[in-house]
């Protein structure tokens, strides 16, 4: 998820249906979002935990997708992992991303 921002990654919840609007902060206190959760976001702790990389940002999400589905993530694997996604957006345009990438991975 690209959380450039903390209220960035509560709104692409909501963005990519992960959860009704305005249900993003019950989301993550449900601990849905965590490595065993419904679905697991950012086990690597997310753009902001690697200093928010500009050019290196879409590379880490997939390089981390890929370890994910190779089952070589260590302490921040997925159990079972057969499907990863990245979303990776950039600019704002009239209050929303100006560009979006989804990227989906599947064994």
């Amino acid at each position: 998820m690209h959380d450039a921002s903390a209220p960035a990654e509560l709104i692409h919840y909501e963005n990519l249906g992960l959860c009704a609007p305005g249900d993003a902060p019950r989301l993550i206190r449900s601990g849905d979002t965590g490595i065993g959760g419904r679905v697991s976001v950012n086990p690597s702790g997310g753009l902001l935990s690697r200093g928010h990389p500009v050019g290196a940002t879409g590379v880490a999400q997939i390089v981390e997708l890929t370890r994910q589905l190779r089952g070589t993530a260590g302490a921040r694997q997925r159990p079972g992992a057969k499907v990863a996604l990245a979303e990776n957006n950039g600019g704002q345009l009239a209050g929303d991303s100006a560009v979006a990438l989804v990227t989906i991975l599947s064994t």
